[in-house]
C-alpha cells in the first residue's frame, strides 16, 4: 500500500497533537518526568513518526516553549494596544502575565527550562530561529510602552540603564513574583498571607515609583484603573479564571 502523503496542514495538526500530549504529561507528571517514550505512548503515532517531527525531548520542549511565547505575546500586545497612559498599560501587561500563568501553568513552567543549554544544543535550527523571532515580538510590546513613556516625558531613563535593561527588570520582577507566590505554578514557604496579585501590584508600583514613572501612585489610584482595563481587555480570561474559583484581589 502506498503511504498516504500528508499536506502541510495535516502535518501541522499532527505535530500539534504531539505537543498537546506532551503538555498533558507535564501537567500530570511534571516537566522533569517528561520522556519521548511517554509521549509516544500517549499519541496514535509510531515512534518513528514522532521523531520525524521532533529531534528529541529537548526539541519538543522548545516547540512547547515557542507555543507558550506565542500565546503570551498575544496577551502582551493586547495590553500594549489598550487605552491608558504608558504606566497603566505596563501594569496591565504585567498582570496579563499572571492571567497567562493561571490559565496555562504547564506552559509557564517551560520558560526557564527551554533556555537550558542542553535544550538549545539539541534542538533544530528552525525551532531556535522561531523562538528568537517570537521573543523579539514579545519584547517589542514591553519596549514600545517604555519608549512611549520616554517620548511623552512620563519617564526619564536612568543614565546607567538602557530600555532593554528596563524591559528585563520589569519582566524578571513579574516572573519572580508569579513563580514564588502563584498557587497554580509553585508554592513558596515564605509566602504566609501573601497574595500573588496583590504583591504583583505592589512590586510593580515600587519599581515604577522608584523610576519616577509618572503619574506616581500618590497621584493616581492604579487599582481602580487596572480593574477597569482588565475587564475591558481580558474579559474571557477573567471569566475562565473565575470558573477555576479564582478572582483577582488587589
Amino acid at each position: 500500500m502506498t503511504p498516504r502523503i500528508l499536506d502541510e496542514t495535516a502535518l501541522k495538526a499532527r505535530e500539534q497533537q504531539i505537543i498537546d500530549a506532551a503538555i498533558s504529561l507535564i501537567a500530570q507528571l511534571g516537566i522533569e518526568n517528561l520522556t519521548m517514550d511517554k509521549v509516544v505512548a500517549r499519541v496514535p503515532f509510531s515512534k518513528g513518526t514522532v521523531y520525524k517531527h521532533f529531534l528529541g525531548k529537548e526539541d519538543l520542549l522548545l516547540a512547547i516553549s515557542n507555543q507558550a511565547i506565542g500565546i503570551l505575546s498575544s496577551f502582551f500586545w493586547r495590553a500594549f494596544e489598550a487605552e491608558g497612559c504608558p504606566r497603566e498599560r505596563m501594569l496591565l501587561l504585567n498582570f496579563s502575565y499572571l492571567l497567562y500563568a493561571i490559565l496555562y501553568p504547564e506552559l509557564f513552567q517551560t520558560a526557564i527550562c527551554a533556555k537550558a543549554p542542553n535544550v538549545i544544543g539539541k534542538s533544530s535550527e528552525q525551532r531556535i530561529e522561531e523562538q528568537q523571532q517570537l521573543e523579539m515580538k514579545l519584547l517589542g510590546a514591553i519596549h514600545g510602552i517604555i519608549e512611549e513613556a520616554i517620548n511623552n516625558e512620563n519617564l526619564t531613563l536612568p543614565e546607567h540603564m538602557t530600555i532593554q535593561q528596563l524591559c528585563f527588570a520589569s519582566w524578571s520582577m513579574s516572573y519572580g513574583v508569579i513563580s514564588l507566590l502563584s498557587d497554580e505554578v509553585e508554592q513558596c514557604s515564605g509566602r504566609t498571607d501573601l497574595v500573588v496579585e496583590r504583591e504583583l501590584f505592589n512590586q510593580n508600583n515600587l519599581l515604577f515609583d522608584g523610576l519616577q514613572w509618572q503619574p506616581l501612585t500618590k497621584d493616581k489610584i492604579y487599582n481602580i484603573a487596572l480593574r477597569k482595563t482588565l475587564a475591558q481587555v481580558f474579559p474571557d480570561e477573567l471569566a475562565l479564571i473565575k470558573e477555576k474559583g479564582r478572582e483577582l484581589q488587589f
